[in-house]
């Protein structure tokens, strides 16, 4: 009689085992398609048996295992910052392709075609009133064109900055949503683990690689730590730090509560994509055409001084710009005059002399062995290149972070397929230890029945 309610109480216990294994794949089910949660086994543990020591067997629950597989959840991440990166410069820089456009005629390469023409329309009739107005209004359309495109690189970095702003929002928002996480996972320390709070913990670290690049250690009571760059403190335990941006008109920077430059430890992620532009590949683009439009007033002043007006005068400078910003500044000589024009020489006053030289300056090397045009299009060959490789690094950026995901998902996620296999096998499992009570409660009624 002790060994029927032996068996008895164990299949109960082994009907309430293969409940909780069927309320596991029902969970699982359920969250099928949240983002983050990852398929949650039950372990099924066999209980002693013995015919003759009265240890009636059945099975015990053991711990609830997660297949989430950490290496493959970090590789996503780091596919995630990467793809980020180079899908955020290349929107970045693909709004300057208009500004440096080599075919425009109203750019700066079509404006400095239509000023040299100017020059050497002049030179055929120097003392032509008509053609000295169209040098200058020439000249006003390329200082306009130059003013263009430097208030065209002023504007992204503009952008680039509220963007920056953005991101650092967005960053302190998701790293304060994994400290009240953590916090959770303090407070149930040592329960068994919830697969919701491990699904929001992971989820949301997924949303933060997408701005910057980080390494996380989880600490024996739960709690997630987060390092920017694997360097700086983002968060340990419960004590977050935020992050701030400061603009200036040359650098983009990012610092921690206490003031500190973190920028460099960003290197992946739309953050440290905005932080490239912003400080390194504008600037050098900014540099670059400085020094173009410093060297074509330059060269047409000089040239300018070098001969006589129709006044008899030395040629009046026909630009004049700030030598701190000489692309944003470049305008044309205020109150110049048609007369002050120096298309002769002192040689040849009235004649055409320095007209010819003028227009010769189109052919001239005087930017660093290239002429104003192959300057420009050095220039926009550098915009052209850095977008070029930006769209292709993110080509392969989506090629790789779609690969990790499909080998996380293959590791972690969960099938219906398979989900439904189990929910069988514990169906069956449960309905013949349900038979089996049947069995052994019919057994006891028989017993019974002989012993009154």
């Amino acid at each position: 009689m002790a060994n029927i309610l032996t068996s008895l109480t164990s299949a109960a216990n082994s009907m309430g085992v293969y409940e909780k294994s069927m309320e596991v794949v029902q969970n699982d089910t359920t969250n099928a398609t949240t983002p983050g949660y990852v398929r949650q086994t039950l372990v099924l543990n066999a209980q002693p048996f013995s015919l003759d020591g009265g240890e009636a067997g059945g099975v015990s629950a053991g711990t609830l295992l997660s297949s989430r597989d950490l290496y493959a959840e970090q590789n996503v991440q780091t596919q995630q910052s990467a793809l980020a990166f180079s899908t955020t410069l290349a929107n970045n820089l693909s709004v300057l392709n208009p500004v440096f456009d080599l075919q425009s005629t109203t750019g700066i390469a079509g404006s400095l075609n239509t000023l040299f023409s100017a020059f050497s329309q002049l030179s055929v009739t120097p003392n032509d009133a008509t053609l000295r107005q169209s040098v200058i209004s020439a000249a006003n359309g390329l200082s306009n064109a130059f003013q263009s495109t430097s208030q065209g690189l002023v504007g992204t970095s503009a952008n680039l900055d509220q963007d920056a702003a953005n991101a650092i929002q967005d960053i302190n928002t998701i790293v304060s949503n994994i400290q009240s996480l953590n916090v959770q996972r303090r407070q149930s320390a040592g329960a068994t683990p919830d697969p919701g709070l491990d699904a929001q913990m992971y989820n949301n670290l997924e949303n933060l690689s997408k701005y910057i690049d980080f390494t996380t250690v989880q600490s024996p009571d739960g709690t997630m730590n987060v390092f920017l760059g694997g360097q700086e403190a983002l968060l340990v335990g419960t004590d977050q730090v935020k992050l701030k941006v400061t603009a200036s008109p040359t650098q983009l920077t990012v610092q921690d509560a206490n003031g500190n430059d973190v920028s460099a430890m960003i290197s992946q992620g739309s953050l440290a994509a905005d932080l490239q532009a912003r400080n390194t590949l504008i600037p050098g683009y900014q540099t670059q055409l400085d020094t173009l439009a410093k060297g074509v007033a330059d060269t047409i002043n000089n040239q300018l001084a070098a001969g006589v007006d129709q006044n008899g005068q030395p040629g009046t400078a026909l630009f004049t710009y700030n030598a701190a910003a000489p692309s944003k500044t470049l305008a044309v000589t205020s109150a110049i005059t048609t007369r002050q024009i120096a298309a002769a020489s002192a040689a040849s006053p009235g004649g055409n002399d320095n007209a010819v030289a003028l227009s010769q300056l189109q052919a001239a090397t005087p930017i660093g062995g290239f002429t104003f045009t192959q300057a420009f299009g050095n220039l926009s060959s550098n915009v052209g290149r850095d977008i070029s490789d930006a769209n292709n690094n993110q080509t392969t950026g989506q090629a790789l972070l779609a690969q990790a995901q499909t080998l996380r998902s293959n590791a972690s996620s969960v099938s219906l397929d398979e989900e439904a296999t189990r929910l069988i096998q514990y169906q069956q499992a449960y309905e013949a230890t349900s038979k089996l009570i049947t069995v052994i409660n019919e057994m006891t009624q028989t017993l019974i029945g002989i012993i009154t």
